[in-house]
């Protein structure tokens, strides 16, 4: 996880500063090391949109809300229901361009600026006709838009070249120049200000920033050595507690057993109430205990009630602390969910997200566990492409000829999916 992010901050990065194929590299590093990076996912649909190649971006936003369920892919996918008429536009004023017809091609790319799709080619096309039109300056403001976004667009330093040569450009010279000389002088005004302040640093004063640090570290060390004795002192207490009750433990267990009383009330009442966390650990505790007809009849009906609303409740509850990133009592949910799921709707979700999870989680094994029984058993479902390439990664490092068997599984049954890139290939050639 964490070094997938790293990876998209530096594709933001690049992008910010207008290497977007690069950024574009980066992204695709990113999600695939972690399929689960929505911001990688989107970033990398928004720069596919703004080079103009709408399906790539849809693809990937598609993608993104139905695995990561991201509210901001679904609303792009919305933006860009109207961005096939301003393609056609587009097509439309290249053909008008071809014609000389340049005034007429200046409203069509026009058109095409109300939203950012294709925002590189218009904008270059609009350079380039108002350079027919004699409107320099016009131009070079469309080229620089360009080149904020993509430093290295062929088209449009050629475009800024030809301006030069007319002589748009020299009259940048002298303000580039006095702004140089202007920055000069601020960072010299700022260094002597901060020779000056560092001169009159008081001794005290360091010293009581240096304390302050070093009790933070102090206070750090100390919180977690609390708590590793913390832990420790409890599982000492527990040791204690075994350990000086053990004779008296034999005889109190067949008295507690003797009266152990099945709570009859209470499990109708969660029954009736749908206290479905109770009624599973009711349900846990009494399955296997010598229990009369009624209450087997109870509990019967308490296990039909988890295994119909219970494990949607279970579900939405797993989900939940997933989205939060607590994986521990996500997998705790989708767990129950996965022992009483198996005739449910809901069941080749649930096999996917307990393998999502442990995936999030770094446990490698279980996510083979769970992706390899979803990949034998819905292997025509909506999340077989995510799992196969899951699975390819993982094997990677651990076993190259599974590795290889996944990857070609996915090339061969989704021949245009997203997840073919160059570390897929790289397996398999």
């Amino acid at each position: 996880m964490n070094k997938s992010r790293k990876i998209y901050i530096k594709a933001l990065e690049k992008y910010n500063n207008g290497y977007i194929d690069k950024a574009i590299e980066l992204c695709e590093e990113s999600i695939s090391i972690d399929i689960k990076n929505a911001a990688a996912i989107n970033l990398k649909g928004l720069l596919c949109y703004l080079k103009g190649d709408l399906e790539e971006a849809q693809k990937l936003w598609k993608m993104n809300k139905q695995i990561n369920k991201d509210g901001i892919s679904e609303k792009y996918l919305e933006d860009t229901k109207k961005d096939k008429e301003r393609l056609k536009f587009y097509g439309v004023a290249l053909e008008l361009i071809r014609e000389l017809k340049i005034q007429e091609a200046l409203v069509l790319l026009k058109k095409c600026l109300e939203s950012d799709y294709n925002l590189i080619n218009v904008n270059n096309h609009l350079a380039l006709c108002y350079m027919k039109k004699g409107l320099y300056n016009k131009a070079l403001e469309h080229v620089e838009k360009v080149l904020t976004l993509d430093r290295t667009n062929v088209i449009a330093k050629d475009t800024r070249k030809k301006l030069k040569s007319y002589g748009v450009l020299n009259k940048e010279y002298v303000p580039k120049k006095l702004a140089l000389i202007l920055i000069g002088v601020i960072c010299l005004v700022v260094l002597l200000l901060g020779t000056i302040v560092f001169i009159n640093f008081s001794k005290d004063g360091y010293k009581s920033g240096l304390r302050t640090l070093l009790n933070f570290k102090v206070n750090s060390s100390s919180e977690s050595h609390k708590k590793e004795t913390g832990t420790t002192n409890k599982e000492i207490v527990k040791e204690k507690k075994s350990g000086a009750a053990k004779p008296e433990i034999k005889e109190d267990k067949k008295s507690n057993v003797q009266n152990e009383v099945f709570p009859y009330d209470k499990i109708k009442g969660d029954i009736e109430s749908k206290n479905f966390d109770a009624v599973y650990d009711e349900n846990i505790k009494w399955r296997d205990k010598n229990i009369s007809d009624t209450e087997k009849t109870l509990l019967s009906s308490a296990n039909e009630l988890l295994k119909t609303e219970g494990v949607e409740y279970f579900y939405d509850k797993a989900y939940s602390y997933m989205n939060s990133e607590d994986y521990v009592n996500a997998k705790v949910y989708f767990t129950r969910c996965y022992e009483l799921g198996g005739q449910h709707y809901l069941y080749p979700h649930i096999v996917y997200m307990l393998g999502t999870t442990f995936h999030l989680s770094g446990d490698a094994e279980n996510t083979i566990k769970y992706y390899s029984e979803y990949d034998k058993a819905f292997s025509g479902g909506e999340y077989e492409e995510t799992v196969l390439y899951t699975l390819a990664l993982i094997y990677k490092d651990k076993d190259a000829a599974t590795a290889k068997v996944y990857a070609e599984k996915l090339l061969q049954n989704y021949p245009q999916s997203i997840y073919n890139n160059s570390v897929i290939n790289s397996l398999i050639y």
